[in-house]
């Protein structure tokens, strides 16, 4: 009876992996839970995680939505967001007993990372990118979609009729 948690933010690659991931836990009689991170950075991320909650709620997955506190929203740029979302994630997961987290990230996503190491000057050991398997706060955080381009994630929801949102954010 598997007890996991996925990150969701509603975009592809997270929905994807959700779609998997709960038809893998409906086979093996866990429990699933959805975390949908608000950031508080933009006026429309409230709206768009309700939005992606209610669109969960429907397809009958458990979903709660982790609000950011403002008073940690102070410079709005994404290393404060991805610090304020790793800390709200795995203490939420800490706080209930849940071993693994499931991260949609992607192969686009691990090269970008790397040429982001790379212009800003990083030391060998700093150009490793996203890791597959990491542990923060006790718990497991888990890629496994590290293999998968972002054009094979879009084809795959495709084909499987998996909907998702866009953020405006990713395209700049």
């Amino acid at each position: 009876n598997p007890k996991i948690a996925a990150a969701v933010s509603g975009g592809p690659d997270s929905m994807a992996l959700l779609y998997l991931l709960n038809n893998w836990i409906n086979k093996n009689n866990g429990n699933l839970v959805a975390l949908i991170v608000d950031h508080k950075i933009r006026k429309e991320s409230s709206i768009e995680v309700k939005t992606i909650h209610n669109l969960l709620n429907q397809k009958n997955i458990s979903s709660k939505i982790l609000r950011i506190k403002k008073s940690n929203v102070t410079k709005k740029n994404m290393s404060e967001a991805r610090t304020n979302r790793y800390k709200i994630l795995t203490n939420y997961c800490y706080k209930h007993d849940i071993l693994h987290l499931f991260i949609g990230h992607h192969k686009d996503d691990y090269i970008e990372t790397f040429i982001n190491r790379k212009i800003s000057g990083s030391d060998f050991e700093g150009l490793h990118s996203i890791k597959k398997n990491i542990v923060i706060n006790r718990v497991h955080i888990l890629r496994p979609l590290l293999g998968f381009s972002k054009k094979q994630i879009y084809k795959f929801n495709k084909i499987n009729k998996i909907s998702f949102i866009q953020d405006p954010s990713n395209s700049n």
